[in-house]
Protein backbone atom coordinates (compact mmCIF):
# COMPACT_ATOMS: atom_id res chain seq x y z
CA UNK A 1 0.00 0.00 0.00
CA UNK A 2 1.19 3.50 -0.81
CA UNK A 3 1.50 5.03 2.64
CA UNK A 4 1.72 8.53 1.21
CA UNK A 5 -1.81 8.23 -0.14
CA UNK A 6 -3.36 7.77 3.28
CA UNK A 7 -1.42 10.17 5.48
CA UNK A 8 -3.95 13.03 5.11
CA UNK A 9 -6.81 10.72 6.08
CA UNK A 10 -8.50 11.27 9.44
CA UNK A 11 -10.26 8.63 11.53
CA UNK A 12 -13.55 9.47 13.25
CA UNK A 13 -14.46 7.94 16.58
CA UNK A 14 -17.95 6.63 15.84
CA UNK A 15 -20.62 7.65 18.39
CA UNK A 16 -17.81 8.37 20.88
CA UNK A 17 -16.80 4.71 20.91
CA UNK A 18 -13.17 4.16 21.76
CA UNK A 19 -12.46 0.54 22.40
CA UNK A 20 -16.15 -0.07 23.19
CA UNK A 21 -15.73 1.08 26.79
CA UNK A 22 -18.89 3.20 26.94
CA UNK A 23 -22.33 3.22 25.30
CA UNK A 24 -22.69 5.04 21.98
CA UNK A 25 -23.12 8.82 22.17
CA UNK A 26 -22.57 8.85 25.94
CA UNK A 27 -21.00 11.72 27.82
CA UNK A 28 -18.46 9.34 29.40
CA UNK A 29 -17.55 8.13 25.93
CA UNK A 30 -17.11 11.69 24.73
CA UNK A 31 -14.97 12.59 27.75
CA UNK A 32 -12.84 9.49 27.13
CA UNK A 33 -12.29 10.43 23.48
CA UNK A 34 -11.47 14.03 24.35
CA UNK A 35 -9.02 12.99 27.07
CA UNK A 36 -7.28 10.69 24.59
CA UNK A 37 -6.80 13.54 22.12
CA UNK A 38 -9.23 12.27 19.49
CA UNK A 39 -9.20 14.55 16.44
CA UNK A 40 -12.80 13.93 15.35
CA UNK A 41 -15.63 12.50 17.41
CA UNK A 42 -19.13 11.66 16.16
CA UNK A 43 -22.31 11.76 18.26
CA UNK A 44 -25.98 11.33 17.39
CA UNK A 45 -28.46 14.06 18.31
CA UNK A 46 -32.26 14.14 18.29
CA UNK A 47 -34.32 17.28 19.04
CA UNK A 48 -36.28 17.47 22.30
CA UNK A 49 -39.55 19.24 23.01
CA UNK A 50 -38.06 22.09 25.03
CA UNK A 51 -35.13 23.11 22.86
CA UNK A 52 -32.15 20.96 23.81
CA UNK A 53 -31.11 17.81 21.93
CA UNK A 54 -30.74 14.28 23.29
CA UNK A 55 -27.53 12.36 22.53
CA UNK A 56 -29.37 9.33 21.18
CA UNK A 57 -29.68 7.57 17.84
CA UNK A 58 -33.18 6.13 18.19
CA UNK A 59 -36.58 7.77 17.89
CA UNK A 60 -37.96 6.25 21.12
CA UNK A 61 -36.66 6.50 24.65
CA UNK A 62 -37.25 2.81 25.34
CA UNK A 63 -34.94 1.83 22.49
CA UNK A 64 -32.10 3.91 23.92
CA UNK A 65 -32.75 4.06 27.66
CA UNK A 66 -35.00 3.15 30.58
CA UNK A 67 -37.47 5.83 29.50
CA UNK A 68 -40.71 5.54 27.57
CA UNK A 69 -42.19 7.41 24.62
CA UNK A 70 -40.93 9.55 21.79
CA UNK A 71 -37.57 11.26 22.19
CA UNK A 72 -38.95 14.33 20.42
CA UNK A 73 -41.75 14.63 23.01
CA UNK A 74 -39.38 14.46 25.99
CA UNK A 75 -37.82 17.37 27.86
CA UNK A 76 -34.20 17.89 28.83
CA UNK A 77 -35.07 17.30 32.50
CA UNK A 78 -36.65 13.96 31.64
CA UNK A 79 -33.64 12.86 29.61
CA UNK A 80 -31.24 13.82 32.41
CA UNK A 81 -32.97 11.30 34.66
CA UNK A 82 -32.57 8.36 32.28
CA UNK A 83 -29.89 5.72 31.84
CA UNK A 84 -28.69 4.30 28.55
CA UNK A 85 -29.26 0.82 27.20
CA UNK A 86 -26.35 -0.87 25.49
CA UNK A 87 -26.03 -4.32 23.99
CA UNK A 88 -29.48 -5.25 25.24
CA UNK A 89 -28.84 -4.29 28.87
CA UNK A 90 -29.50 -1.25 31.00
CA UNK A 91 -26.32 0.55 32.12
CA UNK A 92 -25.50 3.04 34.85
CA UNK A 93 -24.49 5.59 32.19
CA UNK A 94 -26.82 8.63 32.26
CA UNK A 95 -28.36 9.86 29.03
CA UNK A 96 -26.78 13.07 27.82
CA UNK A 97 -27.72 16.35 26.21
CA UNK A 98 -26.13 18.44 23.48
CA UNK A 99 -25.66 21.29 25.96
CA UNK A 100 -23.50 19.01 28.10
CA UNK A 101 -21.50 17.81 25.11
CA UNK A 102 -20.82 21.40 24.05
CA UNK A 103 -19.57 22.17 27.56
CA UNK A 104 -17.18 19.21 27.43
CA UNK A 105 -15.86 20.20 24.01
CA UNK A 106 -15.35 23.80 25.11
CA UNK A 107 -13.03 22.56 27.85
CA UNK A 108 -10.85 20.54 25.46
CA UNK A 109 -8.86 22.37 22.80
CA UNK A 110 -7.20 19.27 21.31
CA UNK A 111 -10.21 17.87 19.47
CA UNK A 112 -10.62 19.62 16.16
CA UNK A 113 -14.17 18.56 15.32
CA UNK A 114 -17.31 17.26 16.99
CA UNK A 115 -19.55 15.72 14.33
CA UNK A 116 -23.20 15.97 15.35
CA UNK A 117 -25.31 13.56 13.32
CA UNK A 118 -28.80 15.06 13.34
CA UNK A 119 -31.54 12.42 13.24
CA UNK A 120 -34.80 13.30 11.43
CA UNK A 121 -37.03 11.72 14.08
CA UNK A 122 -39.02 14.95 14.39
CA UNK A 123 -39.84 17.78 11.97
CA UNK A 124 -36.57 19.66 11.46
CA UNK A 125 -38.17 23.07 11.20
CA UNK A 126 -36.31 26.36 11.10
CA UNK A 127 -37.17 26.83 14.78
CA UNK A 128 -35.48 23.52 15.65
CA UNK A 129 -32.46 24.27 13.47
CA UNK A 130 -32.10 27.77 14.92
CA UNK A 131 -32.05 26.26 18.43
CA UNK A 132 -29.34 23.88 17.29
CA UNK A 133 -27.30 26.80 15.99
CA UNK A 134 -27.65 28.61 19.31
CA UNK A 135 -26.46 25.57 21.28
CA UNK A 136 -23.34 25.06 19.18
CA UNK A 137 -22.45 28.74 18.82
CA UNK A 138 -19.75 28.70 21.57
CA UNK A 139 -17.84 25.95 19.72
CA UNK A 140 -19.20 26.43 16.20
CA UNK A 141 -15.83 26.47 14.50
CA UNK A 142 -15.17 22.96 15.85
CA UNK A 143 -18.58 21.49 15.04
CA UNK A 144 -19.94 19.87 11.90
CA UNK A 145 -23.63 19.02 11.66
CA UNK A 146 -24.37 16.04 9.43
CA UNK A 147 -27.60 14.33 8.49
CA UNK A 148 -29.42 12.07 6.08
CA UNK A 149 -32.00 14.87 5.95
CA UNK A 150 -30.84 16.89 2.95
CA UNK A 151 -33.60 19.45 3.57
CA UNK A 152 -32.17 20.20 7.02
CA UNK A 153 -28.62 20.48 5.68
CA UNK A 154 -29.77 22.98 3.03
CA UNK A 155 -31.61 25.08 5.62
CA UNK A 156 -28.71 25.03 8.08
CA UNK A 157 -26.38 26.25 5.34
CA UNK A 158 -28.81 29.05 4.56
CA UNK A 159 -29.32 30.00 8.21
CA UNK A 160 -25.58 30.01 8.95
CA UNK A 161 -23.25 29.76 5.94
CA UNK A 162 -20.26 29.52 8.30
CA UNK A 163 -21.42 26.26 9.89
CA UNK A 164 -19.69 23.14 8.57
CA UNK A 165 -22.21 20.57 7.36
CA UNK A 166 -22.20 17.10 5.86
CA UNK A 167 -24.65 14.87 4.00
CA UNK A 168 -25.28 11.12 4.06
CA UNK A 169 -27.30 9.84 1.05
CA UNK A 170 -28.48 6.78 3.01
CA UNK A 171 -32.20 7.59 2.60
CA UNK A 172 -31.90 7.77 -1.17
CA UNK A 173 -29.35 5.20 -2.31
CA UNK A 174 -27.93 2.18 -0.54
CA UNK A 175 -26.84 -1.40 -0.91
CA UNK A 176 -28.93 -4.18 0.57
CA UNK A 177 -28.74 -3.73 4.29
CA UNK A 178 -27.21 -6.30 6.59
CA UNK A 179 -27.14 -4.14 9.72
CA UNK A 180 -30.50 -4.90 11.25
CA UNK A 181 -32.39 -1.98 9.70
CA UNK A 182 -35.97 -1.57 10.85
CA UNK A 183 -37.43 -2.19 7.39
CA UNK A 184 -39.37 1.07 7.43
CA UNK A 185 -36.60 3.46 6.48
CA UNK A 186 -36.28 4.40 2.81
CA UNK A 187 -35.21 3.43 0.26
CA UNK A 188 -37.45 0.39 0.49
CA UNK A 189 -37.36 -0.83 -3.10
CA UNK A 190 -34.56 -2.63 -4.90
CA UNK A 191 -33.99 -0.96 -8.26
CA UNK A 192 -33.08 -2.39 -11.64
CA UNK A 193 -29.35 -1.99 -10.92
CA UNK A 194 -29.62 -3.95 -7.65
CA UNK A 195 -29.28 -0.90 -5.44
CA UNK A 196 -31.89 0.18 -2.94
CA UNK A 197 -33.21 3.16 -4.88
CA UNK A 198 -36.66 4.64 -5.40
CA UNK A 199 -35.58 7.28 -7.91
CA UNK A 200 -36.98 6.94 -11.47
CA UNK A 201 -33.43 6.45 -12.75
CA UNK A 202 -33.35 3.12 -10.94
CA UNK A 203 -36.61 1.71 -12.24
CA UNK A 204 -35.13 0.20 -15.40
CA UNK A 205 -31.74 -0.41 -16.95
CA UNK A 206 -31.02 2.31 -19.49
CA UNK A 207 -27.24 2.08 -19.63
CA UNK A 208 -24.12 0.79 -17.84
CA UNK A 209 -24.17 0.80 -14.01
CA UNK A 210 -21.40 3.44 -13.93
CA UNK A 211 -23.57 5.85 -15.95
CA UNK A 212 -26.56 5.21 -13.70
CA UNK A 213 -24.47 5.85 -10.58
CA UNK A 214 -23.01 9.06 -12.01
CA UNK A 215 -26.53 10.28 -12.78
CA UNK A 216 -27.69 9.41 -9.27
CA UNK A 217 -24.69 11.17 -7.77
CA UNK A 218 -25.51 14.29 -9.82
CA UNK A 219 -29.11 14.24 -8.60
CA UNK A 220 -28.03 13.82 -4.98
CA UNK A 221 -25.48 16.60 -5.34
CA UNK A 222 -28.30 18.93 -6.43
CA UNK A 223 -30.15 18.00 -3.23
CA UNK A 224 -27.22 18.57 -0.89
CA UNK A 225 -24.04 20.19 -2.27
CA UNK A 226 -22.30 19.79 1.10
CA UNK A 227 -18.55 20.02 1.56
CA UNK A 228 -18.37 16.61 3.26
CA UNK A 229 -20.25 13.45 2.32
CA UNK A 230 -20.63 10.47 4.62
CA UNK A 231 -21.18 7.30 2.59
CA UNK A 232 -21.53 3.73 3.78
CA UNK A 233 -18.28 1.91 3.02
CA UNK A 234 -20.13 -0.98 1.39
CA UNK A 235 -21.89 1.44 -0.96
CA UNK A 236 -18.58 3.00 -1.99
CA UNK A 237 -17.17 -0.48 -2.63
CA UNK A 238 -20.16 -1.65 -4.65
CA UNK A 239 -20.05 1.51 -6.78
CA UNK A 240 -16.35 0.93 -7.42
CA UNK A 241 -17.05 -2.61 -8.53
CA UNK A 242 -19.65 -1.18 -10.94
CA UNK A 243 -17.12 1.26 -12.41
CA UNK A 244 -18.01 4.43 -10.51
CA UNK A 245 -15.45 6.09 -8.21
CA UNK A 246 -17.58 8.21 -5.90
CA UNK A 247 -14.51 9.53 -4.08
CA UNK A 248 -12.98 10.96 -7.27
CA UNK A 249 -16.39 12.25 -8.38
CA UNK A 250 -16.91 14.24 -5.17
CA UNK A 251 -13.30 15.42 -5.08
CA UNK A 252 -13.89 16.83 -8.55
CA UNK A 253 -16.64 19.00 -7.06
CA UNK A 254 -14.51 20.20 -4.18
CA UNK A 255 -16.14 17.91 -1.58
CA UNK A 256 -14.54 15.42 0.78
CA UNK A 257 -15.65 11.87 1.52
CA UNK A 258 -15.97 10.02 4.81
CA UNK A 259 -16.60 6.27 4.68
CA UNK A 260 -18.54 4.61 7.50
CA UNK A 261 -18.23 2.40 9.57
CA UNK A 262 -15.08 0.26 9.16
CA UNK A 263 -13.28 -1.55 11.97
CA UNK A 264 -9.88 -3.22 12.08
CA UNK A 265 -11.17 -6.31 13.89
CA UNK A 266 -13.36 -7.25 10.90
CA UNK A 267 -11.06 -8.47 8.10
CA UNK A 268 -13.40 -7.55 5.23
CA UNK A 269 -13.84 -4.06 6.65
CA UNK A 270 -10.10 -3.62 7.11
CA UNK A 271 -9.55 -4.70 3.50
CA UNK A 272 -12.12 -2.15 2.37
CA UNK A 273 -10.53 0.58 4.53
CA UNK A 274 -7.19 -0.12 2.85
CA UNK A 275 -8.81 -0.02 -0.59
CA UNK A 276 -10.56 3.28 0.10
CA UNK A 277 -7.40 4.75 1.60
CA UNK A 278 -5.55 4.00 -1.62
CA UNK A 279 -8.27 5.88 -3.51
CA UNK A 280 -7.85 8.95 -1.34
CA UNK A 281 -10.85 8.79 0.99
CA UNK A 282 -10.61 11.75 3.35
CA UNK A 283 -12.02 10.18 6.51
CA UNK A 284 -13.07 6.83 7.86
CA UNK A 285 -15.57 6.42 10.67
CA UNK A 286 -14.55 3.60 13.01
CA UNK A 287 -15.39 2.35 16.49
CA UNK A 288 -11.71 2.11 17.46
CA UNK A 289 -9.60 4.74 15.75
CA UNK A 290 -6.26 3.82 17.42
CA UNK A 291 -6.61 0.20 16.32
CA UNK A 292 -7.54 1.08 12.73
CA UNK A 293 -4.76 3.66 12.54
CA UNK A 294 -2.24 1.01 13.59
CA UNK A 295 -3.61 -1.47 11.07
CA UNK A 296 -3.42 1.08 8.27
CA UNK A 297 0.01 2.33 9.31
CA UNK A 298 -1.01 5.95 9.89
Amino acid sequence: MNAGAILPMLLIHHATHRGFRYPPSSLSGLADCLAAGAQIVEMDITPLADGDFALVHDSTLEAASDGQGSVAAATAAQVRGLHLRWRGALTSEPAGLLSQAVELLAGCAATQELQLDLKPHAPLTDAVLERLLRWVEPVKRRVRVTSTADWAIRRLAALDPELAVGFDPLLYLDVERGDGGDGGTPPLRMGAYDYLDEHPLGTQRWGPPADYLAARAEALWAQAPAGMWYIRGALLARALDDGFDWIAWLHGRGAQVAAWTLDADKPHQLDLAQRLAELGVDRITTNDAPRLAEALGI
